[in-house]
């Protein structure tokens, strides 16, 4: 699976072979737009773990892509990573899944709530686990007033004891 940035790329080299073959074949390539589409690649990377300790167990990245030229239903929130470092092994700690939820859009906005569920096991076996925990963080991606897309931030839940941490 390609990543957004090598995507990006392809599209990139796909363009430019496309006006070298036109341009070769003597037909000029049309210009482009005045309003070229935007577009906004981010990836937020959150890491389930104690508190008030500040122990991380993992880290889990949600990325998104959204274009201005696009409809809000098109965007996409994915998930790019999702695993337990050392510290999260050593003490039992499993990502059971992780999953995205779109909660709503309308004609400038799309919600996003990105899921993790986790359990506290034996370490390194797995069974029988003790614990299970499920850590939200919620987003809006959203076209500001220059028709850019923006992804806004929201509120991130976790059970008793444990906080979903952020690192710039």
């Amino acid at each position: 699976m390609l990543t957004v940035q090598q995507r990006h790329i392809l599209r990139m080299v796909a363009s430019c072979l496309v006006a070298l073959v036109l341009t070769a074949l003597g037909m000029a390539a049309a210009p482009a737009p005045a309003s070229a589409a935007t577009c906004t690649y981010h990836t937020d990377r959150v890491f389930p773990g104690s508190y008030p300790s500040g122990i991380r167990y993992g880290e889990v990245n949600f990325s998104f892509e959204a274009c201005s030229n696009q409809s809000p239903s098109a965007w996409v929130m994915k998930v790019t990573k999702q695993q337990v470092n050392a510290t999260g092994k050593n003490m039992g700690f499993f990502i059971d899944g992780v999953f995205v939820r779109v909660d709503g859009s309308g004609s400038n906005y799309k919600y996003f709530t990105g899921i993790i569920d986790a359990s506290t096991c034996t370490p390194r076996i797995g069974w029988p686990c003790s614990r299970s925990y499920t850590f939200t963080a919620e987003y809006t991606v959203y076209l500001d007033r220059s028709g850019t897309p923006n992804i806004t931030i929201g509120r991130r839940t976790a059970p008793s004891g444990m906080r979903l941490y952020s690192t710039p």
